[in-house]
């Protein structure tokens, strides 16, 4: 069996109503396509929670899988296209990598969790497509 599998990718996040904007001026992210190194890096091994009843027994288990949004960011993202905002100074201060997203203001906080959004989600559902 061959396997066809592209090594980026890329999405249109709908921060601030960037998918209204002409496709010219829309924010655009390429990023890595998964490996399983990858998703072992972003995701730390299960942890297994027993809850228990009043009595002791133990009434329910309960798996707990804790993803690190920032190690996400740095290992998909390749660039981002068409993200700047003005430094008080005139100068333009452009966002292109995951550095840039991190320090910058709070105001850009939202895109960075739909972009982590996004990334938790193809690592979530990798998966074969149908026509594979």
């Amino acid at each position: 069996m061959r396997l066809e599998i592209s090594k980026e990718g890329v999405f249109t996040p709908a921060f601030n109503g960037n998918k209204e904007l002409p496709a010219t001026d829309q924010i655009t992210v390429r990023y890595r396509t998964p490996t399983v190194a990858i998703k072992n890096r972003c995701r730390k091994k299960p942890q297994y929670k027993g809850i228990s009843d009043s009595k002791g027994a133990i009434d329910r288990m309960e798996i707990v899988i804790e993803k690190d949004e920032l190690t996400t960011l740095n290992e998909m993202l390749i660039l981002i296209s068409n993200c700047a905002y003005s430094g008080g100074d005139g100068k333009d201060q452009k966002i292109v990598g995951a550095q840039d997203l991190i320090n910058a203001p709070i105001e850009f906080e939202p895109l960075l969790k739909e972009i982590v959004a996004e990334f938790d989600s193809i690592l979530d559902h990798s998966g074969l497509d149908e026509k594979n």
